[in-house]
């Protein structure tokens, strides 16, 4: 009986441990990120985002003032020498014109992954 309690116990512990090496993760390259970054705003500048998508690599972007039709007339960039990193939020101003013609000037932050696919994505929301 006892020697069962001991096998069970063996066993439990060799099953909540893992042999596997942990996964290294690539290398982040900020200046591909700021470069991503620039392409998707460009991009949503010449009001071409839904072509973005299907270009070679495409970059995925989401924001919900491009989903409501508001158009992107300019944009900077709050610290344009910053280094990217990942999981970072990077300040933009962007200047808009909705439907009525309007102007709007907003501060957006976006999170940019490079990869396995390159993507923008809006975070202050």
């Amino acid at each position: 009986m006892r020697a069962r309690g001991m096998l069970l116990g063996l066993l439990v512990v060799a099953g909540c441990s893992r042999g596997d090496a942990p996964v290294e993760q690539p290398a982040y390259d900020a200046s591909l990120a700021k470069t991503t970054l620039i392409q998707a705003l460009e991009t949503w500048k010449k009001g071409e985002t839904r072509k973005s998508g299907r270009k070679t690599p495409g970059i995925r972007f989401v924001d919900d003032d491009q989903v409501a039709g508001m158009k992107l007339t300019d944009y900077a960039l709050e610290e344009p020498d910053a280094t990217i990193g990942l999981h970072q939020d990077v300040p933009v101003i962007l200047s808009l014109r909705d439907a009525q013609g309007r102007k709007i000037r907003r501060e957006a932050r976006y999170q940019v992954a490079i990869g396995p696919a390159p993507a923008v994505l809006r975070t202050d929301r």
